[in-house]
């Protein structure tokens, strides 16, 4: 009886948050780029897999800025992005909540006490497409699916040498994507990506401890899916931010002439 309960109470948040059956192919991974190489460098030290009910991220070599003693706080971080193509038809997808999970060696009474999870859904759309003439201008578009400050207590008493897993609260309501054309990526005249921030904060309250994530950091988040009928406009006109003409790409022809916007 109270499994049955339990399951009809999942149900009904599911429902009430407008989750349905994720799609039957995936988007695939294209590119990733980031503003940290030195923590997570692209094709190195960030992993990227994309399953129904998640994206994972893995930042093996994240580490707290020092090891040394005497440090109040120490800050660990990578800022980076994923560009994902080939989104099914008919689909839109929100970031639902996030887990992160890792392995930490922390002595002397250093404790985690704070993570950052932040992901943006972004969408560039070029408009002079069909045909392609310089400049290229490019609209951009975002949405913050989830972003969130979440406190913890991980140590902060002798030694603390185990694994841990801290769930982030899931966002009040969900922040939709625009719903898909199925050509994005690839080449075409809409691009999408995520940019992902995930950083850890420690405290070393004696001045004698370290702080180690001795495998950096592992992020789940987790994927909402929805059923939708793609519109132009409404896509164009999608995101909490527009930025109509954000980039122009200016170059030189085959006779030297330089085009400019």
């Amino acid at each position: 009886m109270r499994s049955s309960v339990f399951l009809s109470v999942l149900s009904s948040v599911a429902a009430v948050l407008g989750q349905g059956e994720p799609p039957s192919i995936l988007p695939a991974v294209s590119l990733i780029t980031s503003k940290e190489p030195f923590q997570c460098s692209p094709g190195k030290s960030i992993g990227v897999s994309v399953e129904p009910s998640k994206i994972t991220t893995s930042l093996p070599e994240v580490q707290f800025q020092t090891t040394g003693h005497g440090r109040t706080d120490e800050f660990a971080s990578c800022d980076f992005r994923v560009e994902l193509s080939y989104w099914y038809y008919k689909y839109r997808v929100a970031i639902s909540g996030a887990t992160v999970r890792g392995h930490a060696n922390l002595t002397d009474g250093v404790q985690i006490y704070q993570f950052n999870t932040t992901a943006i859904f972004r969408l560039e759309h070029l408009k002079n497409f069909s045909p392609i003439k310089p400049p290229e201008i490019t609209n951009l578009s975002i949405s913050t699916m989830l972003t969130e400050l979440t406190p913890t207590q991980i140590g902060g008493e002798g030694e603390f040498n185990d694994d841990f897993e801290v769930t982030v609260k899931p966002p009040s309501e969900l922040i939709w994507s625009p719903c898909f054309h199925g050509s994005e990526g690839g080449g075409s005249q809409d691009s999408t990506y995520f940019d992902f921030i995930v950083s850890a904060t420690s405290s070393d309250r004696t001045g004698k401890g370290t702080g180690e994530l001795t495998s950096g950091l592992t992020v789940d988040w987790d994927l909402a899916w929805e059923e939708c009928t793609p519109d132009w406009d409404e896509m164009y006109s999608w995101g909490d931010v527009r930025i109509d003409n954000w980039q122009t790409c200016t170059y030189r022809s085959a006779n030297n002439q330089t085009y400019k916007l």
